[in-house]
């Protein structure tokens, strides 16, 4: 799948090890020592587990929990020993009790803030990546995919009334060679990525001359 394609070729790795950093900063190797329950991780629209499994295996006592749509990706998500995977609307109650995530994961999904809040232990973290304006901008620059601008400010005032402002905001920024395949995938793994047909986008990609594509996130933290 495109999707898995994409993070195996390591377009995001800025991204896995800003996430990597946090979670050390945040969780030590052995977990939470204070407790003798299991680190939580919950990943709400977790795909196939990417960024979930690396967190996983830096920090053997903690579990993690992937809620997804799609059973393609929740088939990859659960092939990690430590992750339980699940079919979910995250519009819907999540399947948790409250206050019984130690870290709260969303990148690229939609939010339910309001169970965000519930399920996360006081204390707790939440992480949320979003798209800068210039993400992607070569691709957009084609006419091939749309990225609405003020994410940031929109995530903001979202998450607002049940958390207040962000801990912090991080900037993720890197420039990566693609070649027409590969920007063919990136492009499918957008909202709209189903109105193309693959072949026709990849030699559209090679007319154009795509050649790298830029790396644009914002990641917010809030504290339960």
């Amino acid at each position: 799948m495109a999707r898995e394609r994409v993070q195996h070729a390591g377009v995001f790795a800025a991204l896995s090890t800003e996430l990597a950093r946090l979670f050390a900063l945040e969780v030590p190797a052995d977990g939470l020592t204070n407790r003798p329950d299991p680190t939580l991780l919950l990943d709400c629209g977790a795909g196939t587990g990417h960024y979930l499994h690396q967190l996983l295996d830096t920090t053997p006592h903690a579990r993690g929990i992937a809620l997804d749509l799609s059973v393609a990706g929740l088939k990859r998500a659960a092939r990690h020993p430590r992750t339980l995977a699940l079919a979910w609307d995250l519009w819907q109650p999540l399947p948790l009790t409250s206050d019984s995530v130690d870290l709260l994961l969303d990148v690229f999904a939609p939010r339910n803030v309001s169970e965000y809040a519930r399920v996360l232990r006081p204390g707790g973290l939440a992480v949320v990546v979003t798209p800068g304006d210039a993400h992607l901008r070569e691709l957009r620059a084609a006419g091939l995919l749309t990225v609405q601008g003020q994410k940031l400010q929109q995530l903001t005032d979202q998450m607002a009334p049940a958390f207040g402002g962000a801990e912090l905001n991080a900037q993720v920024t890197a420039t990566v060679p693609v070649d027409a395949e590969l920007a063919a995938d990136l492009v499918f793994m957008g909202p709209a990525g189903h109105h193309h047909e693959h072949d026709a986008l990849r030699e559209g990609l090679l007319a154009s001359g795509v050649s790298q594509v830029t790396v644009d996130l914002d990641v917010s933290l809030w504290r339960g």
